[in-house]
């Protein structure tokens, strides 16, 4: 767009409480604004979008809400409770304040209109992938080495390693896939907080020896990981998520949950019955999927084609960025 773009970090006061001093940095960004002046402001969660809907108010700056999560669920799994009542009462408060809202997904989209905000203010530019990165390769042997994996059928998850992602769906149905499918392994690549749980959790499974936590991975190394994989599962019905994309521009079969809340689910206009497979979630069902993709070998390809074929069409992060592009110029005050 020919425009400069700056970053303005709301910082917390220092107390000892911690809602109160991000409250109170939040409260005082007006004061802390530089003199000079954006032609636009951008917000990619609630906090920050707080803190530009007060710059809006005082500085009469447009401003654009890029809603990109269910910020409200994320925070119940973390079991921070105040903030959760906070962030639910913001995703009905924010998106209404602003000039402009960026809806990462349809369910979003249809969520922002249950607020009353008009249709014209709203605009979906869904996730992306580097599709020139993320691509169908030849199984990379030196990996296949470094993991320790031989001849192995491999499932995949790729993402942070935490409560929210529901993995102990994927880790129970382990043992219903090994019973068809012994030689089978479990990859989980990421790092998190809840890492020694579901290392407990394979162990009270005894499937310890078909399962593999990588803990952190170069990002250079995921395309090649990606690549050595049989089939990729994501736990959470969220089909604004970055790994999707990823596994499909691998042109990899994927096995996702049914269902969802207001804010997240898998629509079918973003990722069409032919490029993945749908399952109840449960442990049962995820594990029949697999070994139903397992077992057929041409299908699983097919759908993996059409996965790769949709994301270079649809969802290249050079397409996607012209969307966005537009979307920021139509609130610019000279559009």
């Amino acid at each position: 767009m020919g425009h400069e773009v700056e970053s303005f970090v709301v910082h917390p006061v220092h107390l000892p409480n911690m809602y109160l001093a991000y409250g109170l940095g939040i409260a005082i960004s007006p004061f802390r604004f530089p003199r000079r002046r954006p032609e636009l402001l951008l917000a990619d969660d609630l906090e920050s979008g707080m803190a530009a809907a007060l710059i809006k108010s005082v500085f009469k700056i447009p401003f654009v809400f890029d809603f990109i999560d269910d910020y409200s669920l994320i925070a119940s799994y973390e079991g921070r409770m105040v903030r959760y009542h906070a962030l639910r009462l913001l995703e009905r408060t924010i998106p209404k304040l602003a000039d402009g809202v960026i809806a990462e997904t349809p369910k979003i989209r249809e969520f922002c209109l249950d607020l009353g905000i008009p249709e014209q203010r709203l605009k979906v530019v869904p996730n992306g992938v580097d599709t020139k990165q993320f691509r169908p390769a030849i199984d990379d042997n030196v990996m296949r080495r470094k993991l320790n994996l031989k001849d192995n059928r491999v499932i995949l998850f790729l993402g942070k390693i935490n409560k929210y992602y529901n993995l102990e769906v994927i880790l129970r149905a382990v043992p219903f896939v090994l019973k068809s499918f012994p030689d089978t392994k479990f990859l989980f690549v990421g790092d998190g907080d809840y890492l020694d749980h579901l290392k407990r959790l394979s162990h009270e499974l005894k499937a310890e020896a078909a399962v593999m936590f990588t803990g952190f991975v170069a990002p250079d190394d995921i395309p090649k990981i990606i690549n050595l994989s049989d089939i990729c599962v994501f736990p959470l019905p969220d089909d604004g998520a970055l790994a999707i994309f990823e596994y499909m521009a691998c042109a990899k079969p994927v096995v996702l949950p049914r269902g969802g809340t207001k804010k997240m689910g898998i629509s079918r206009t973003i990722i069409p019955d032919d490029c993945a497979l749908a399952v109840d979630g449960s442990p049962e069902e995820f594990a029949q999927g697999i070994n139903s993709l397992l077992n057929n070998e041409e299908r699983a390809q097919e759908m993996g084609s059409k996965a790769r074929e949709r994301v270079v069409a649809f969802h290249d992060w050079d397409r996607l960025a012209k969307a966005y592009e537009r979307t920021l110029q139509k609130v610019l005050p000279s559009s």
